[in-house]
């Protein structure tokens, strides 16, 4: 007995049920889809691909607060295999009230690694000393052009300095939220010595070196005493890089490609792509008893129309077969509306810069993996539903 062009559910009733349907999509959508931009743009923060590479301090509990020393870039620099080297001090600073990271660099090594381009003013000179360029978002939310001149503190150290805006600049990337300063500067408000740095980027040629090649040209390094340098930092830096060799333990010094450099220190934490997935089911199943107890509640509406096709000869198979085929397909709609608004509503937030993490923006993108589990969520739990209810005479 067929019963799919017999119509004996009411609009009203299954839009309620969409609607709720749509609710839990989206939250589940908008859990699922900002913890994995956050993971996502976070791993990605130092670059992508196996052919960028960090050297880092093991003892650092975050990605911002190690030091290894800056001579190591020199040294490596010269093994073959090796294209370009970047040592960088990060150094977290408030700047017009505003939390924000500065990037000390050597602008020649730096845009070998990264690509940016300076939209309005001029790019940085290591000789700059009383210069930075600010990312394009920094800009826009503080309000700074070319020439504005602005204090900047440091929050790891009681440091400080008056800086000149040189130029906004856009790498289409996380650094975009930063703002770039000649390496002295970036190791004057970090607090350290200009011996060392946060960590060194390196880009190599995979087929002729690999990291494991890298760390032990390190582990040599750490093998020859040499003296330790001056603590002290100084105002006024030399034109150049110092040449000031450090002593170190090798076992402090690590090296891995930087997406998995960054990913590590998720792991640590336990955030990992899995665990962001499980929660924002969880978030999901919290809600799913609404979805289940209005579906639930539409067949207890209906409880007379399908005493009605009982007695005429429809089986409880027939009858909920039926309602799988009908109201399956309003279930499938609600959640696409429910995606559809939720990447509708990231978007917007995204756009007006109110989602930040450690200063950052984070950017958003449709995953095919919480679609496809959001679409496999909800059939479940209306399916479970309908095959579940009692539809007895």
């Amino acid at each position: 007995m067929r019963l799919l062009g017999f119509k004996y559910l009411k609009r009203q009733r299954i839009l309620t049920l969409a609607l709720i349907i749509t609710l839990s999509s989206m939250l589940f959508s908008i859990t699922a889809l900002s913890l994995l931009g956050f993971y996502r743009g976070f791993t990605a923060y130092l670059g992508e691909g196996e052919d960028i590479v960090v050297v880092y301090d093991r003892r650092s509990r975050t990605p911002f607060t190690g030091l290894v020393p800056v001579y190591l870039s020199e040294r490596i620099s010269a093994l073959n295999g090796v294209l370009a080297s970047s040592p960088e001090a990060i150094a977290p600073c408030l700047l017009k009230g505003e939390a924000i990271f500065i990037r000390g660099i050597i602008p020649e090594g730096f845009t070998k690694l990264n690509r940016i381009t300076i939209t309005d003013g001029s790019m940085l000179e290591l000789d700059d000393v009383n210069s930075i360029i600010v990312g394009k978002n920094v800009a826009e939310r503080l309000h700074l052009k070319p020439g504005d001149k602005v204090l900047v503190l440091g929050a790891l150290t009681d440091q400080y300095l008056e800086l000149q805006i040189k130029g906004i600049y856009t790498s289409h990337s996380p650094m975009d939220d930063e703002a770039l300063a000649p390496l002295y500067v970036g190791q004057w408000l970090r607090g350290t010595d200009y011996g060392h740095v946060t960590l060194i980027r390196f880009k190599i040629d995979r087929s002729a070196i690999s990291p494991a090649r890298i760390f032990e040209e390190i582990a040599k390094e750490a093998s020859e005493l040499s003296p330790a340098p001056s603590t002290k930092p100084e105002l006024q830096p030399p034109s150049i890089i110092p040449r000031i060799t450090s002593r170190f333990r090798i076992e402090d010094v690590g090296i891995d490609e930087a997406q998995r450099f960054m990913k590590s220190y998720m792991d640590r934490y336990g955030v990992t792509r899995e665990a962001i997935l499980i929660l924002s089911v969880i978030v999901f199943l919290f809600s799913s008893i609404s979805i289940a107890t209005a579906t639930k509640t539409l067949i207890t509406q209906h409880r007379g129309e399908i005493q009605v096709l009982r007695s005429v000869g429809a089986s409880q198979k027939t009858v909920k077969t039926d309602l799988l085929a009908k109201l399956l397909f309003w279930s499938l709609a609600a959640s696409a509306a429910g995606i559809t608004l939720a990447t509708a509503i990231l978007w917007l937030v995204e756009g007006k810069g109110y989602f930040q993490i450690l200063s950052h923006t984070i950017s958003f993108q449709l995953d095919l993996v919480v679609i496809a589990l959001n679409f496999i969520l909800v059939s479940l739990l209306v399916s479970v539903s309908i095959l579940r209810a009692k539809m007895e005479l």
